[in-house]
């Protein structure tokens, strides 16, 4: 059993503090009443169950403005532990994180033909009772698991429907919240990997200061996540792969979903390898050396930055499109940061180059407002994972990820 009903049951009041103190602390009870609007009467007393609780701490003392010291408090750091779960087609990444967003323990396997539904859940519930085992973490200390995952999704219902690319069987349709709770015994919540990446980094990396972010993530597919002006924007099906499916071509190569010229058709691993081989078979010259069958992406980025005529080629136009397809997205959302993460962008600096200067000339909105790009963002490959123990707690809050900032 978890111990989230310590957030769920108390006041909207106290979880307002606990929100302010995670995310500003360590702060002053005078610096709460400002950011709150708190009287600090209610203050005092809705901070009660939180210390009773060991939600927060006396952390330290700040400096005096001419009477005693004031006391800074700040969420406890040792005490609860949150699980956050990333399951890709690629691989699965689970975290083990504190109350301030601290990753203490992780773990991280591919996913192969042989990892269903049932065999991924089982090698995360046995890592799982490994770190029990060895640091002494009880269940009852843990406020509860968030689960980031490929869509489309049945959100409320915790349900995968429809999602492609697994190699092993089984994921197209599956109840992997109702699965994940009923082997580890606690509380998931669960939405698509990229809005939890995008939440993280609004809530505690790159985006801490802005009200509207978005994280883009190229690989296999492309998944994007939104928060515009504190909300987060969600899709039909809570899918996270609609920026992939924006049309640039309506004459151009058939999509896995149904219609043409997608920008996924271009700007993914599958469809950069696709290329790559098939112009190879025509006879280009190239200075990748292995058998066709098993040249892969990595081969192909390596060639680009080496030189290799073909591989820039190939690499160059699929960032230009993807550049044009985010210009597009940044004139409909009109982010004040764009987080570009993935394979493509990890490993290629001229995918990531001719990407962020494709969009910022073909953006109309990016000539006069401020639109900044990052590669990786704050927690770089974690993000997803961590993302989603952040959805926990904004869940248990009632804010459902959707907050104003002050």
């Amino acid at each position: 059993m978890s111990c989230s009903w310590l957030l769920e049951n108390m006041s909207q009041d106290t979880k307002t503090i606990f929100g302010a103190i995670q995310k500003n602390g360590p702060i002053t009870k005078s610096d709460l009443t400002l950011l709150t609007k708190m009287k600090l009467t209610t203050l005092n007393r809705s901070m009660k169950p939180l210390l009773s609780h060991g939600l927060i701490v006396e952390a330290d003392v700040g400096e005096s403005t001419g009477g005693r010291k004031p006391i800074l408090y700040d969420v406890n750091p040792g005490r609860y532990y949150i699980i956050g779960i990333d399951i890709s087609r690629t691989y699965t990444q689970v975290v083990i994180t504190n109350l301030k967003m601290k990753i203490l323990h992780t773990f991280e396997f591919e996913m192969t033909s042989s990892h269903s539904p049932y065999r991924t859940v089982d090698l995360i519930s046995d890592w799982l009772i490994s770190i029990y085992e060895k640091t002494g973490i009880e269940t009852t200390e843990i406020i509860g698991v968030g689960l980031g995952i490929v869509g489309p999704l049945r959100r409320e219902e915790g349900k995968m429907v429809g999602a492609k690319g697994f190699d092993a069987p089984g994921w197209e349709y599956v109840p992997i919240k109702s699965i994940i709770e009923h082997k580890l015994q606690l509380p998931v919540s669960m939405d698509n990997g990229a809005n939890t990446a995008a939440l993280a980094e609004y809530f505690f990396g790159w985006g801490k200061d802005l009200s509207s972010i978005a994280y883009i993530n190229c690989g296999v597919g492309i998944r994007a996540g939104v928060i515009s002006s504190g909300h987060l924007v969600r899709t039909i099906n809570d899918a996270e792969d609609a920026l992939g499916h924006m049309i640039i071509d309506v004459d151009g190569e058939l999509c896995i979903c149904g219609n043409h010229g997608c920008i996924e058709c271009y700007s993914t691993i599958p469809a950069i390898e696709k290329r790559f081989i098939s112009t190879l078979k025509k006879g280009r010259s190239s200075i990748v050396t292995k058998d066709m069958s098993s040249i892969n992406y990595m081969d192909i980025l390596e060639a680009t930055e080496h030189g290799d005529t073909l591989a820039r080629e190939v690499i160059i136009d699929s960032a230009l499109i993807f550049g044009a397809g985010i210009s597009n997205y940044i004139n409909l959302v009109n982010p004040q940061l764009i987080i570009l993460s993935g394979p493509l962008i990890k490993y290629s600096d001229t995918f990531y180059k001719i990407t962020v200067d494709t969009a910022m000339k073909k953006s109309y909105l990016a000539k006069d407002h401020k639109i900044h790009f990052i590669k990786g963002g704050y927690f770089k490959d974690n993000v997803i994972a961590v993302g989603a123990a952040v959805m926990v707690i904004e869940e248990l809050l009632g804010r459902d990820h959707i907050e104003e900032k002050s």
